[in-house]
């Protein structure tokens, strides 16, 4: 017969204690759970917070910012030279601008730096010159004004005294016709009388001829003296409608306005207020900026990758992007640097581009970067924010932009790849990026009512988490019901070994 041999009470109470310690971690691991989840959520809704928010954006908005946007799609990937190069004037675009009279300079509008259009004036010049031309102008107008007024004088008294001769040969042509239709007078003195007024007729026909030729070739060398004049003084700088206005007014005015000749940039100015210039000086120097150069280095093992008409991107400091063509390629190499000299030409029109402006400069070659296509968006639609690459996607319908974290592949004339992130098809914003994320940083509820919108479920889903028990205290309430379990265990034990010894 098999004999149980009883447990002593130590051993009774550790077992008792264990059971206890090891029911206090069961109570406290939901708790333990239900924290984690917390934290889980809590870390989720951190991370979320680590990206820009979105924007909302009418047409409006959109033109103000000057956002652009196209679809996503594949491509093949070329490869690129990277060079820097300067930014100079185009020789054959400079130009000299100097004063066609002598005079004092009365004011001075440019200075060197300035961007200046064809037509504006730099400077003002006060020349006697200038005015005596006009007074010579005014005065030989006046005197054939004068030659005019006293011809018609001459004629008009003549021609009166002709009309009152033609009315009294036609009373006496008249008085002879009637007596001889009574029979009264002879037909001679009747052909007598016709003949008078017939003759006075032509006579003051005559005179109204002869003074209308007369006036008009006073009035035709007037013209002409006064195109002749307006030649002149367009050849001296003065406009057509000032020599208008001198003519009209009758006042002579002494100021030349210096005028730029041409668009462009204002790279010399040497002229001083109140100090006399003459036509043989130059006094400001001008360039169109549109066509304008880039010269770029590139190394002697680089030569045969580059060619004339090959396509650039050049990329200012402020990340402003120009397209260009290499012109000509140089043929002498430098023998200390070993580089050769490269000249891009790119349209400028909007004046981006200054001389002395260091740029950098991606040579497009003819081979792409593997034969496959790839998902690729310009370089410029990337934005970093916490140094993390995003780029946003236009919603149209809804009206917004939202940033999507991507992961970004390989780089290549001004393309870049992305890995992850973006699916094909969809519209992303290729220019203006940056000010979106300004928006995002500056005001970053910009899109909060879309974002309502969207997550309506998981706020509703907050508002029932705020009443729950907070995770910490389930711990602690977990921890403390085991805890109290056991000590009443071990009591419980030790009471129980008692009664035993005593029985």
């Amino acid at each position: 017969m098999r004999q149980c041999i009883p447990l002593s009470g130590v051993n009774q109470s550790k077992l008792l204690f264990l059971f206890s310690l090891v029911w206090a971690l069961f109570l406290a691991f939901p708790s333990l759970i239900l924290a984690h989840s917390g934290e889980s959520e809590a870390f989720l809704e951190d991370a979320a917070a680590l990206q820009p928010a979105e924007v909302s954006a009418d047409e409006q908005g959109v033109r103000a910012l000057e956002i652009r946007t196209a679809l996503a799609s594949k491509s093949v990937l070329k490869e690129a030279l990277n060079a820097t190069g300067e930014v100079q004037a185009d020789e054959t675009q400079a130009f000299s601008v100097t004063s066609t009279v002598g005079g004092v300079v009365r004011s001075v509008l440019a200075k060197q730096g300035d961007i200046v259009r064809r037509g504006q004036t730099l400077a003002v010049v006060y020349s006697m010159e200038v005015a005596g031309s006009l007074t010579q102008l005014l005065n030989d107008r006046a005197r054939l004004d004068a030659e005019i007024a006293k011809v018609r004088s001459q004629y008009e008294g003549d021609i009166k005294l002709q009309t009152k001769q033609v009315q009294l040969t036609k009373f006496a042509f008249e008085r002879e016709d009637s007596l001889l239709q009574e029979g009264i007078s002879a037909r001679k003195s009747y052909q007598e009388a016709k003949n008078a007024f017939d003759s006075a007729v032509v006579r003051l026909e005559t005179l109204n001829q002869r003074l209308a030729q007369d006036v008009a070739l006073l009035e035709k060398q007037r013209s002409v003296i006064i195109e002749t004049a307006k030649g002149q003084l367009s050849i001296m700088g003065i406009d057509e409608a000032a020599v208008n206005e001198a003519l009209r007014t009758g006042k002579v005015t002494s100021d030349l306005a210096i005028k730029a000749p041409v668009s462009g940039c204002v790279i010399k100015r040497d002229i001083s207020l109140g100090e006399r210039i003459d036509p043989s000086r130059t006094v400001y120097s001008i360039v169109n900026l549109s066509p304008i150069w880039v010269m770029v280095d590139i190394y002697q093992e680089q030569i045969p990758q580059v060619k004339e008409g090959q396509a650039v991107i050049l990329e200012t400091p402020s990340k402003e992007r120009i397209a260009g063509r290499i012109s000509s390629v140089g043929s002498v190499v430098d023998a200390t640097t070993k580089t050769m000299h490269v000249r891009i030409v790119a349209e400028n029109k909007q004046g981006v581009l200054r001389p002395g402006m260091f740029v950098t400069a991606q040579i497009v070659l003819g081979e792409g970067v593997g034969a496959q296509s790839v998902l690729a968006v310009p370089e410029a639609a990337i934005v970093y924010y916490k140094d993390r690459p995003y780029l946003y996607a236009h919603h149209a319908q809804e009206g917004h932009f939202e940033p999507l974290a991507v992961k970004l592949g390989s780089k290549a004339a001004g393309q870049v790849e992305i890995l992850s992130g973006l699916h094909e098809g969809e519209q992303v914003v290729v220019s203006g990026a940056s000010q979106l994320l300004a928006q995002s940083i500056l005001k970053p509820d910009a899109g909060q009512k879309h974002q309502g919108e969207k997550h309506e479920a998981h706020k509703q889903h907050e508002e029932l988490e705020t009443a729950a028990v907070n995770p910490r205290a389930e711990i602690v309430i977990g921890f403390a019901l085991g805890f109290l379990f056991a000590v009443i265990a071990l009591v419980a034990s030790l009471v129980f070994k008692r009664m035993q010894s005593k029985a």
